[in-house]
Parts: C-alpha cells; sequence; structure tokens
C-alpha cells in the first residue's frame, strides 16, 4: 500500500511531497514546529497541531523542548504553603500553626507541616491495608494468564502468515519495469542501466545495484534503506527525500546529485565522489542535519 505524501510550507515556501514518516521525522527533529503547515493536496493547509496526524512525533517534540525548571530555591516554601492549603481545604476549623486537636492522630502543639507530613504517612497505609484486603487471588491471575495464552495461540495457528504480508508490504516484482513506486525491494539489479529512470517513491529496500547506471534518475523520496550501490553512477540523480539508511555507496558517483532533506543515517559513504552535490537539511550519517543550501559538505 502505498504511503500517504505531504506538502510541508515554513516561511511561505512550500517544498513537497515526503511520506508521512519522513515528515514525522522532521517533526522530531524540530525541522518543522507545530505551528508551521502541512497539506496532502497543496491546496488545502492545517498546521501540524490540528492536523492530528502526528501527535506521536509533537510529543517527541515536546519533550525536546520543555522548559528547564529553575525554580528549585522555592521548593521549601511552596511545599509549606500547599500543605497549609490542603489542611485549610480539609478542616476549615485548623488554625494556623498547629495541628487540629480534635483529630485522634493530631498532637498537642505539633507544627502544621509536620503533622500533614504524619497524617499523610497513615492515610497511605490505611490505603495499602485496603488493596490487600481487595487483591485478586493469585490462582485467579493465574488462570487469566492461562486464557489468554490459549485465546492467543489458537488465533495465532489459524492465521495464515502470507495474507498478513500481502497487506502489509507489497510484493516485489524483480521482472517489472522502471516505474514510479515499482516494488524492487530485494532484488538483484547489479551493473543495470536506468540512466534517466522514473522511480519516484520506489520500494528498494535492500536492492542490488552495484555499478548500476542511474545517472539523472528520479530517486525522489525512494527507499533505499540498506541497499548495496557500491560503485553506483549517480550524478545528476534526483534523491530528494529518499531514504538511505544504512545504505552502501562505497565508491559511488552522487557528482551533482541532489538529495536535499534525504535520509543518510549509518549509511557507508568511503570513496563516495562529492561534487556540487546537494545535502541541505539532509540528515547525514552520524546523524548530523545539515544546514539549508549545504554543498559537498555537511555543515
Amino acid at each position: 500500500m502505498t504511503q500517504s505524501l505531504w506538502y510541508i510550507r515554513s516561511d511561505e515556501t512550500i517544498k513537497g511531497p515526503f511520506p508521512i514518516a519522513q515528515v514525522s521525522q522532521y517533526v522530531e527533529l524540530g525541522r518543522l514546529g507545530p505551528a508551521d503547515w502541512v497539506s496532502q493536496d497543496g491546496v488545502n493547509w492545517s498546521t501540524v497541531a490540528e492536523c492530528g496526524r502526528f501527535d506521536a512525533a509533537l510529543a517527541v517534540y515536546a519533550k525536546s523542548h520543555a522548559p528547564v525548571d529553575t525554580a528549585a530555591g522555592e521548593a521549601a516554601d511552596w511545599a509549606r504553603e500547599r500543605a497549609l492549603a490542603r489542611l485549610r481545604w480539609v478542616d476549615e476549623r485548623t488554625e494556623l500553626g498547629q495541628a487540629p486537636p480534635d483529630r485522634p492522630d493530631a498532637r498537642a502543639g505539633e507544627p502544621l507541616v509536620l503533622h500533614a507530613l504524619r497524617h499523610d504517612h497513615l492515610q497511605t497505609e490505611a490505603y495499602t491495608r485496603q488493596a490487600v484486603r481487595r487483591r485478586i487471588p493469585y490462582r485467579h491471575t493465574l488462570v487469566a494468564l492461562a486464557l489468554i495464552v490459549v485465546t492467543a495461540g489458537a488465533l495465532w495457528y489459524g492465521q495464515s502468515p502470507a495474507p498478513t504480508a500481502a497487506r502489509l508490504i507489497p510484493r516485489a516484482d524483480c521482472a517489472a519495469p522502471a516505474a514510479a513506486e515499482v516494488a524492487w525491494q530485494g532484488c538483484d539489479k547489479r551493473w543495470a542501466g536506468l540512466a534517466g529512470a522514473m522511480l519516484r517513491g520506489a520500494r528498494l529496500d535492500g536492492v542490488r545495484l552495484d555499478g548500476a547506471d542511474l545517472r539523472r534518475a528520479d530517486l525522489r523520496y525512494a527507499n533505499l534503506s540498506g541497499a548495496s550501490l557500491r560503485g553506483a553512477n549517480l550524478s545528476g540523480a534526483s534523491l530528494i527525500g529518499a531514504d538511505l539508511s544504512r545504505a552502501d555507496l562505497t565508491g559511488a558517483d552522487l557528482t551533482e546529485a541532489v538529495l536535499d532533506y534525504a535520509t543518510l543515517t549509518g549509511a557507508l559513504m568511503t570513496g563516495v565522489r562529492l561534487s556540487g552535490t546537494r545535502i541541505g537539511k539532509a540528515v547525514w550519517p552520524d546523524g548530523r542535519l545539515c544546514a539549508p543550501h549545504s554543498v559537498d559538505v555537511c555543515a
């Protein structure tokens, strides 16, 4: 099944479309913020926060951008005020500075904060005793777990894995001609003549393209993760937004290729020829995010 593609708009500049997984990665890395705009058709726009498709990525973004609490010096005063407020709410008859005299656990002249802490401790012990009394018997837990295991085993045994795989991943067709979104994953295409080929959005993960002629090929948003491209000629090729994570590019020619927004995490690039190669906002093999308009060197 083809993954959805999204356009992004930041600083009045429209780019894309990109696969949804890549847009999610941009949000996690901070390339896109909650107020930036996204669209599937380039006409109807909504913010990343309002879209509802990137909530998980926004959670990672929010965690990495959470403000640091610098008010540690006020912790003691805050704790005391919270204890005072709690006791006033529980018992309006409490007098400031002295524990309530009509409570069973009250002690004459005891400071209010100490009384609050001791009172919380006694309540915690009472709740613990109640929880122990309500605890489900151990044998009931074992029976429930056994039923879950038996049910899961029956479902697994009665299901064929082939239909499931077909629904999740398109079947590879190594004999199919070069085309957009072609499924060549795991195929042997060594030394193939693919100059100028249209392979936009193609499934090429794990493909062997050693020594292949891919000059000026359109590989935008293609999945090349784990692919072998040793000695391949990719000069002038468009690899915008392509996934090249863990790909072997040893000795490949990337002269004047365009790798803007590409993902190269963990890729092998020994002996790669970079000359006039655009790598703006690409994720470099060591995890660095290249600056916009970077050429040859990930700045």
